[in-house]
C-alpha cells in the first residue's frame, strides 16, 4: 500500500510540476507577443511629419493602434486624410476618432482627401473621438500610451471629462524646446505644439501620468532629416504604405508645404517620427534626462526646480541620429 501511495504521490507531483512549467511557458509567450496599446493624437495635414509618423506606426509590430484621433482646427477633414490613407494601404482595421473641432484650417494636405467620403470608411469611425479614447483607456487592463504629435487641445478635453484616467496613460510627445530653438539656434523658444494651445499645454505638463511623460523636443527634432542613399532607397520602393506616404509628401509639397525643399532629395524635418520612436524604443537612440518642467505664459517649457518630472530627449549621442535614420528607413522598407 505504501509503495502504491508513493507511486500515486510521485505521479501527482510530476503532473503538478509539468502543469506549472506549461503555465510559465505560456506566460513567457504572452509577454513576448504582447503589444503596446496606443492612441495616436495627430494634426495630420498641416506638416507632413505626422504622415511619416502614422506610416511608421503602421509598420511596427510592437504597436496595437487602438485609435487614430485627429487634433486641432478642422478635425473632420483631418479624419478624411487618415481615412483615405488607411483605405489605400488596406488598414481599415484601425479605428479613427474625430477630435475637438475648432475651425476650418487644415493645411497643404487638405485637398488630397477632399473628395473622400468619410461615411464610406469601412473601419470604425467615432464622431466623439475623445469619448472613444476615454472608453479605450477605461477598459484597458494595461496602461495606454498616447503618442502625442499635435497641440494638446484633445488632452485638455480628456482631462476635463475624466481626470481620474490620467493614471492609466503614458505620454510620448513631440513637444517643447529646452536648450535649442528652431534651426538649431541656442536657447529655448515657444514650440508650435505647446504654443498653439497654451492653457492646454500648461495642464498637460502639470498632470501626473502613469509614468513620467517622455518628450522629443526641438533639441533633437531639428536634426531629424532623411537624405542620401538611404532616402533614395525609399523613393525606389514599391511598398504600398511607403508609396502612399510619398504620394502625400509630393502633394503636400506641391500645395505649398516645405518651401525650398526638394522631395526627390530629402525629407522635411521629421519632428513627429522622433516622438513616435519613443513609443516603442525609449532611449535606444536619444539620451534622456529627467527634468522638472512647467510651461510659462510665454509658452516656454521651462526646466527648473518645480513641475512634474519629464523624461526629456536632449541629444542624440555619438551615433544615435545615424542609427535612428537607419532604423526609420529599414522600418519603412520592411
Amino acid at each position: 500500500i505504501n509503495a502504491e501511495y508513493g507511486a500515486i504521490k510521485m505521479s501527482v507531483s510530476s503532473t503538478l510540476i509539468s502543469s506549472i512549467f506549461v503555465i510559465f511557458l505560456l506566460f513567457l509567450v504572452n509577454r513576448a507577443v504582447s503589444k503596446i496599446p496606443v492612441i495616436i493624437d495627430t494634426d495630420i495635414g498641416t506638416d507632413i511629419d505626422d504622415s511619416w509618423a502614422v506610416a511608421l506606426s503602421l509598420k511596427r509590430p510592437e504597436l496595437d493602434i487602438k485609435l487614430i484621433l485627429t487634433a486641432t482646427f478642422n478635425t473632420i477633414n483631418r479624419a478624411k486624410i487618415v481615412a483615405k490613407f488607411l483605405t489605400i494601404v488596406g488598414r481599415t482595421d484601425v479605428p479613427i476618432g474625430v477630435g475637438l473641432w475648432q475651425n476650418n484650417f487644415v493645411g497643404p494636405l487638405d485637398d488630397w482627401s477632399s473628395s473622400f467620403n468619410l461615411s464610406t470608411y469601412k473601419g470604425k469611425l467615432f464622431d466623439d473621438g475623445i469619448g472613444e479614447a476615454i472608453r479605450i483607456i477605461e477598459s484597458s487592463p494595461d496602461p495606454v500610451t498616447i503618442m502625442e504629435i499635435a497641440p494638446v487641445s484633445n488632452i485638455k478635453e480628456f482631462l476635463k471629462r475624466r481626470p481620474d484616467l490620467a493614471s492609466k496613460v503614458n505620454i510620448k510627445a513631440m513637444s517643447g524646446s529646452i536648450k535649442i530653438c528652431y534651426g538649431g539656434r541656442i536657447g529655448a523658444c515657444p514650440e508650435y505644439n505647446v504654443a498653439t494651445d497654451l492653457d492646454a499645454s500648461q495642464q498637460f505638463y502639470a498632470t501626473a501620468w502613469h509614468s513620467p511623460m517622455m518628450i522629443a523636443p526641438i533639441d533633437v527634432g531639428y536634426l531629424a532629416i532623411l537624405n542620401g542613399a538611404g532616402y533614395q532607397s525609399l523613393l525606389r520602393s514599391n511598398d504600398l504604405i511607403l508609396r502612399t506616404l510619398l504620394e502625400c509628401y509630393d502633394f503636400w509639397h506641391a500645395h505649398g508645404g516645405g518651401s525650398g525643399i526638394d522631395p526627390t532629395k530629402t525629407s522635411t524635418t521629421l519632428w513627429d517620427p522622433v516622438a513616435a520612436y519613443l513609443t516603442w524604443s525609449n532611449d535606444s537612440f536619444v539620451e534622456l534626462q529627467t527634468l522638472k518642467i512647467v510651461v510659462t505664459n510665454r509658452a516656454i517649457t521651462d526646466a527648473g526646480s518645480v513641475g512634474q518630472p519629464v523624461l526629456t530627449s536632449l541629444s542624440w549621442g555619438s551615433t544615435g541620429l545615424q542609427n535612428w535614420q537607419n532604423e526609420v528607413e529599414a522600418t519603412l522598407l520592411q
